[in-house]
């Protein structure tokens, strides 16, 4: 079905063609970049300069001027302030408002962190942010590839919201609209292969997956198809991900293979059967596979799958939102355990198993990459 785009939208898929074609003016229509993907680039309107830094007992503040919020950064000084030993070393104040430093979508890393590689302010789509640009804490090897995005909207400074994200990549071309559905997007591009990916196909020093997701109240959702696939393109490019060329995709927008032909998408994960007792896989209520990342929390079973999605759909109206189901086949009995969260360590599930048991359930973890 096709969507009909707001009048906004349409402009700004206007200058995106018209970018597009300026580009393969100028190179194969077949090498792509981050910005070519997206319908318009950001602007930005600010870059934020440190001042002198001030001690206050054992902490370092760092007040920045040329910026929209009130921007102050600390710093815990001494060799025994550590993430381990101190849960809040670094982070920021935006207009008096606490923010730690992440490298994950999940914000569960914290980060300490005391330069900023790049800072800046720009608008988009009718809102005003702030990101912020750190290496990675743990940089060593592959690890110092990586980039720490941090990214506050400030549009409502009363009210500030972030998200953060790695990347290989480092540049504003992260950030843009790349579904052209009028809300801010960013990607991001890991040395990771596709589910779907050919056994022949390897990860080496130049490929990399580039995923999207889009930035909605402090939230961060992946850009999925129709049939809740996720969004990806599998390329080969510079070191960097400024250049690259399409391996694999199934992406929002037409692409060409190095041929120059268009490439067919290929769905993210393999073609599977719903709810497959053979298959060890976690889907969502409507029977979608969902990446598994560590743990789950088992809420209750249920011989028959029409059960299972309706409490699924009970706990939904109780504001649980990472809502699974997971099937358990032991000898010739089935179950389907409904599950709740999909997080990478066990503290990111505390809020969910104190509300859980609040409702008079037992929630267990279940350890979704042990063997099945």
């Amino acid at each position: 079905m096709m969507k009909i785009l707001p009048n906004g939208a349409k402009l700004a898929l206007f200058f995106w063609l018209l970018q597009m074609a300026a580009f393969a003016q100028n190179k194969p229509d077949f090498i792509y970049s981050l910005e070519r993907l997206s319908q318009e680039p950001i602007k930005i309107t600010k870059r934020p300069v440190p001042d002198m830094p001030k001690m206050s007992g054992d902490t370092t503040f760092t007040i920045y001027k040329n910026s929209s919020v009130t921007l102050r950064h600390y710093f815990v000084d001494g060799e025994q302030y550590t993430p381990l030993f101190n849960p809040n070393p670094t982070g920021v104040y935006l207009n008096n408002q606490h923010f730690l430093f992440f490298c994950d979508v999940e914000k569960v890393f914290r980060q300490s962190v005391s330069n900023y590689l790049d800072i800046y302010e720009f608008t988009y789509l009718g809102r005003n942010y702030l990101s912020i640009i750190t290496l990675r804490e743990d940089c060593v090897g592959k690890a110092c590839n990586f980039r720490c995005y941090n990214l506050y909207d400030i549009t409502n400074p009363k009210a500030i919201t972030q998200v953060s994200f790695s990347s290989i990549f480092s540049g504003s071309e992260s950030y843009g609209d790349f579904n052209m559905d009028g809300q801010m997007d960013f990607v991001r591009l890991i040395p990771k292969l596709p589910e779907n990916a050919p056994k022949t196909m390897k990860l080496t020093g130049d490929t990399y997956l580039i995923t999207a997701y889009t930035v909605n109240g402090g939230r961060a959702a992946q850009l999925k198809n129709d049939q809740n696939m996720p969004n990806y393109i599998f390329a080969k490019g510079d070191v960097e991900g400024k250049q690259f060329r399409v391996l694999m995709h199934d992406w929002m927008l037409s692409l060409k293979d190095s041929t120059g032909s268009v490439a067919k998408p290929v769905s993210y994960f393999q073609p599977y059967v719903a709810f497959d007792p053979k298959d060890a896989q976690l889907y969502d209520v409507r029977g979608a596979k969902v990446e598994k990342n560590k743990w789950s929390l088992i809420v209750s079973q249920f011989r028959d799958l029409e059960g299972a999605q309706a409490f699924c759909e009970e706990l939904m109206t109780r504001k649980f939102e990472n809502i699974f189901i997971l099937t358990d086949q032991y000898s010739r009995d089935i179950s389907f355990l409904v599950m709740v969260g999909n997080y990478l360590t066990k503290e990111q599930a505390k809020a969910d198993t104190d509300k859980l048991k609040g409702m008079g359930f037992n929630p267990k973890f279940k350890d979704l990459k042990s063997a099945y």
